[in-house]
């Protein structure tokens, strides 16, 4: 008995040390897992304020719905830009995102008259860290 006894000599004391290690490494793993929750939050919220910017132009361009191209192509020009190179911009929280646009003239071959469309695309960059771009297109019925 006395033989038993001493063989068992620290053996709680290597149990508390490895119930004390999986404990730390779950907690380790769920602050990691935590982590990376803020920073997939924080770039979804970043990516629905650059959908948002991109949409209000989007609306922008459709209250020319009916009319010509050209004044389709001037809204574009004065509140969008068309030039990646030059990009408008705004600061939303201290993030900046820069937009522009793209457009085309669409004609139905059936020469109808009635199915003449303008398509549009509207693009938007920002940073998070790294360079993050989102695009959202449409189409704007136009008279010629």
């Amino acid at each position: 008995m006395q033989q038993l006894r001493t063989n068992k000599q620290g053996f709680l004391l290597v149990d508390a040390i490895i119930g004390v290690l999986v404990v730390a490494i779950g907690l380790a793993a769920l602050a990691a897992l935590y982590t990376y929750g803020i920073g997939v939050m924080v770039s979804a919220d970043r990516q629905e304020k650059a959908v948002q910017i991109a949409a209000e132009k989007i609306e922008l361009l459709k209250a020319a719905d009916g009319h010509s191209s050209s004044d389709i192509e001037d809204l574009m020009m004065d509140n969008i830009g068309t030039d990646p190179e030059k990009a408008k911009s705004v600061e939303i929280d201290d993030i900046k995102f820069y937009f522009w646009g793209t457009g085309r003239f669409l004609q139905d071959n059936n020469s109808t008259g009635v199915n003449q469309l303008y398509y549009v695309k509207v693009f938007v960059k920002w940073s998070d860290p790294r360079i993050q771009t989102i695009s959202l297109e449409t189409y704007i019925r136009t008279k010629d």
